[in-house]
Formats: C-alpha cells, structure tokens, sequence
C-alpha cells in the first residue's frame, strides 16, 4: 500500500493555535493532578493538620493531591475553617459536564490553610446560593470570603478616586462594595466572628 504525503498548507508553520477553552483547561489540569502520586509523609501531615479520619487520602479522581483537596459544599468548608482557621478567597471557574457539553461559570470559595513543612494545602468547593436545598451563604467562611472580595474592590476604587479617577459609575459601585462589606460584616457579628475581620 502506498503512502500519500499530503504537502503543509502554505503558511502553517507561522499558524498559531487556538486558546484551549477554560473548561478543557481545567479538566486538563485535573487529569494532570489526578496523575501525580502524593508522597505518603506529606499526605499524613495534611490529614493531621485537617483533623482528617485515618483513613482519609487524596481523592485522586477528582484531581485532589496533598496539597489541593475538595470538598462538597460550602457548609462542610465552613466546618474546616472553623476547625483549623485559615485564608479565604473567592475566584470564577468555568465548569462542564462530562462530556463537555455543558458549560457554565461558577464561584469557587478557597480555603488557604498552611500546614508545617508542607506549605499551602487549599480546600475549594463552589458556592450554592440555594438554601431550599441546604445550601447556606450566612456562614462566617463564604462571609469573610466576600467581605475580602467587597474589600478589595473598594480599596481599588478609592486608590482611582485619590488619583482623581472617580466617576459616577465608580461612585456607585465604592457605595455598593461598602453596602456588602457593611451586611457581611453583621453576618460575621451574628456568628460572634468579627476577628476573622480584624474586629473585635
């Protein structure tokens, strides 16, 4: 049987590829955790510093290692943070269904813990604004979270306003980050949580 060469189309060389789409980025970069073996010593640190069961390892069909683990809701991160304290933050993530053919942004909530000689351990979940189905938001670790979020936007704004950057759309929005630091800080009240804040 022959073989037929098929001559590169003029150019090709100089041809750039397309950007993966976020989804496929992240199911990359799962499978590329999911590949990595955690080194026993670190996975027992971690176990220990998170109160974990003997039993617990990382769950590697989810992409967990020893040092990215998830959880199932924001009610179970919530249990965590107020077990071992930490950082948190909040970022959009694209997500997808198995098969790809479904996406959608979501808003993950990361817990930061630092746990001795390993590091950074984050614990991730989305946040579920759904309390019909128990999932609830005036918990201290998505609060804070927010507030963080609300914070640093409004510091963003101010810093443009002393530059003499302020229109009235950024006026608007300095009220409104301030309107949301202002509910989550009574969230964190209601909870007798105010040092996760820096109040008292």
């Amino acid at each position: 049987m022959a073989t037929q060469i098929v001559p590169a189309l003029k150019g090709a060389e100089n041809a750039g590829t397309a950007p993966l789409p976020s989804a496929a980025t992240e199911a990359l970069r799962r499978l590329e955790l999911a590949l990595t073996t955690p080194d026993a010593a670190t996975v027992e640190k971690v176990r220990v510093a998170l109160g974990y069961p003997a039993s617990w390892t990382p769950n590697r069909h989810l992409g967990e290692t020893a040092t990215y683990l998830t959880v199932w809701s924001q009610m179970e991160l919530n249990d965590l943070f107020e077990q071992v304290g930490g950082t948190v933050s909040t970022r959009r993530v694209e997500r997808s269904t198995s098969d790809g053919s479904i996406t959608w942004t979501a808003t993950e909530i990361a817990l930061t813990v630092q746990v001795p000689d390993v590091g950074s351990v984050e614990v991730v979940t989305d946040i579920e604004d759904d309390p019909e189905h128990g999932y609830r938001t005036d918990i201290p670790v998505v609060a804070v979270a927010r507030y963080r979020d609300a914070e640093a936007r409004a510091n963003e704004l101010i810093v443009n306003a002393r530059a003499g950057g302020m229109s009235d759309l950024h006026a608007d929005d300095l009220a409104h980050n301030v309107d949301l630091m202002a509910g989550y800080r009574t969230v964190l009240a209601k909870a007798g949580r105010l040092d996760l804040i820096g109040g008292a």
